[in-house]
């Protein structure tokens, strides 16, 4: 157990050895319209490593160990090639399918159309059945959180989708130079493009969270296949990732992770879509 290696100061395992960026081929599908990057196939490092933890908690020691067991042990993972949507489905892009399918609307939304100014923000107050119908009308899927995290920090175990150190100008967190919203502190998609994975998706990091294929369960890595992983077969919770502009830059880490009531819908919460090829 790697909380046991860190209290006896016990050795632990090397970092994986950093690989090149991926190009970022983008396709346009239909009928949204999106943008969407390739996220190759191959194997990726999936979770925190034991070294990974010591360092995250010397530098944060007000958090417990056990908090971080969750995103290991850290391991290989080997995935299909899919496409993923480069940034949250918008408001705009919800209203399209709302008024398509006749689909139940945000809660925030006044007359069940999109408030004034937010058509270019995230889609929130939505929850996991929401996310689904969307993307079964767009001919997507939403992502297990293997691909999610595949997707944002790549191949060579990066904490945050642009490397290893926090950036407050890469990401919409809680410490973050928020661009301001016109609703809480969520800002346009795409408003951090230095912020962007290797594979050129944006915003996984801070702004909303994001709902994942998956039932969570805390022991999952334990015993979780390493080919296209799909999560455990049944659970309370729903896994999100990414973290939120509500929370603060740890939670933004590519591999934190997180369970929710799969209808529990909140002003943080949002998503994204992927297409197999």
């Amino acid at each position: 157990m790697a909380l046991v290696a860190l209290i006896n100061g016990a050795c632990v395992s090397p970092s994986p050895t950093p690989a090149p960026p991926t190009p970022t081929p983008v396709v346009t599908t239909s009928p949204d319209g999106k943008e969407m990057v390739l996220v190759p196939a191959g194997e990726f490092f999936m979770g925190t490593s034991d070294d990974e933890l010591a360092a995250f908690l010397q530098a944060h020691p007000d958090w417990q160990a056990e908090w971080l067991l969750i995103e290991q042990p850290q391991h290989r993972v080997y995935l299909n090639a899919f496409y993923i949507d480069r940034t949250e489905v918008t408001n705009a892009e919800y209203q399209r399918f709302v008024t398509a399918t006749g689909h139940a609307p945000p809660r925030h939304w006044i007359d069940g159309q999109v408030p004034a100014g937010l058509t270019d923000y995230p889609v929130v107050n939505v929850g996991l059945r929401d996310a689904q119908a969307y993307a079964d009308w767009a001919g997507k899927r939403i992502p297990t959180e293997a691909e999610w995290e595949k997707a944002a920090r790549g191949t060579d175990g990066r904490a945050y989708p642009w490397g290893n150190e926090w950036n407050p100008n890469r990401a919409n967190a809680l410490d973050a130079n928020v661009l301001g919203s016109a609703w809480n502190g969520l800002a346009p998609v795409g408003s951090y493009p230095a912020g962007a994975s290797p594979y050129g998706a944006l915003d996984m990091a801070g702004n909303a969270w994001e709902w994942c294929l998956d039932w969570y369960a805390a022991d999952y890595y334990a015993g979780s296949p390493l080919r296209n992983p799909q999560g455990p077969a049944d659970s309370d919770y729903h896994v999100v990732r990414g973290g939120s502009w509500f929370d603060p830059p740890a939670y933004a880490r590519c591999a934190f992770r997180y369970g929710l009531h799969p209808r529990r819908t909140f002003a943080i919460r949002g998503f994204r879509c992927v297409r197999d090829l």
